[in-house]
């Protein structure tokens, strides 16, 4: 698996300063919105896009599928499902320099990837959107020679709430384990809400 380069919270290169004329494209975006408005509505300029599409962002969360390969091989139960926090907690750290948006996929686009182990075995990963409106991306993890599967769908949706915006991660995330196990653990992603955006 190729490694990531993250930013570090407080380093000076997660700082991004907005020219003159983005803050004016920023300022025109934001006397459109209403309360309670769908923030999928507004057409967003290319700056304020991370350049990647929302299939590839949703791969941030498969960055240390190790974890997994671990806790499938372990007997312990507790130490099992604490595997699995483990590994659900691993891909938040991951976020693109600034605050940015990835670009909406368009429908039936794919992103694949493939993963290789130093043992020698290979997981792929693989997700394709399935609908445009509302926006569904589902997704497939599959290391067969560990026994460990990731498979379901992100459905986001944001809201604009005044002084705040919120994004609604409805879907269905399952790990499972079929090796020395047959268990499957359900996960559902947080809302994340950002409060107080309008300052003065």
């Amino acid at each position: 698996m190729l490694g990531r380069a993250t930013a570090v919270e407080g380093d000076p290169d997660c700082t991004e300063v907005l020219e003159d004329n983005s803050r004016s494209i920023l300022m025109g975006i934001i006397n459109q919105l209403r309360k309670d408005m769908d923030l999928q509505r507004v057409t967003l300029p290319t700056f304020v896009l991370e350049p990647r599409s929302m299939l590839e962002r949703v791969s941030d969360f498969f960055s240390h599928p190790d974890i997994l390969i671990e806790a499938s091989n372990k007997v312990d139960p507790v130490a099992r499902f604490l595997d699995v926090v483990r590994y659900f907690l691993s891909g938040w750290y991951i976020k693109p320099k600034g605050v940015k948006k990835p670009y909406n996929p368009v429908l039936g686009e794919i992103f694949r990837c493939k993963y290789k182990y130093a043992n020698g075995s290979e997981a792929i990963y693989v997700a394709e959107q399935v609908s445009h409106h509302p926006p569904i991306s589902a997704y497939y993890y599959g290391s067969p020679d560990h026994g460990v599967y990731i498979q379901g769908d992100l459905r986001p949706k944001s809201r604009f709430l005044g002084n705040s915006a919120a994004t609604l991660m409805e879907g269905e995330n399952h790990i499972i384990f079929t090796h020395l196990h047959n268990e499957r653990y359900d996960i559902t992603m947080p809302n994340v809400y950002a409060r107080g955006i309008l300052c003065k």
